[in-house]
């Protein structure tokens, strides 16, 4: 009897750890969209020079807490920035709770204040031409390679 508890025990612990390990990433995947912030890439230039505003802009938007979907997507993301430097513009939304005066800001340079504010999950990355008209919205984790051939039609 003491050894058919114990194995009960022992299975309800491997399920509770699993669980908690598991939690993160559940959580990251629940948590609402609320508000925007655009936060630029490092090294990139914000839309307010003239010359951005003709360029092609690729904007993701994630949560600090979407560590599992927005975690794969931000390193494609700045890969791409590298490889296309000055062809295109891709800045990265901070899609977490209580930035919404920065983000309305932010959006509001880029031109493209009116689309943020529709976005209802993340991770999604916004295509948009250069007189800021959508082009495409990717929702979820996509290929690189996709990402990258999304970015050079809109380009052309």
């Amino acid at each position: 009897m003491k050894e058919m508890i114990f194995r009960k025990f022992q299975g309800t612990a491997l399920l509770g750890a699993v669980f908690l390990l598991l939690l993160p990433a559940i959580a990251g995947a629940l948590v609402p969209f609320r508000a925007c912030c655009l936060l630029a890439s490092e090294g990139s230039p914000t839309g307010s020079n003239e010359n951005n505003q003709s360029k092609v802009l690729v904007v993701m938007m994630f949560d600090q807490h979407c560590t599992l979907w927005c975690g794969r997507v931000r390193p494609l993301m700045k890969e791409l920035a590298e490889e296309f430097g000055q062809k295109v513009l891709i800045d990265e939304v901070d899609a977490s709770r209580g930035k919404e005066k920065e983000a309305e800001e932010k959006c509001k340079q880029l031109g493209i204040l009116g689309y943020f504010k529709d976005i209802e999950s993340v991770p999604v990355v916004l295509l948009f031409d250069g007189k800021r008209k959508l082009l495409k919205e990717l929702n979820g984790p996509k290929s690189k390679e996709f990402y990258r051939s999304a970015i050079e039609k809109a380009v052309k």
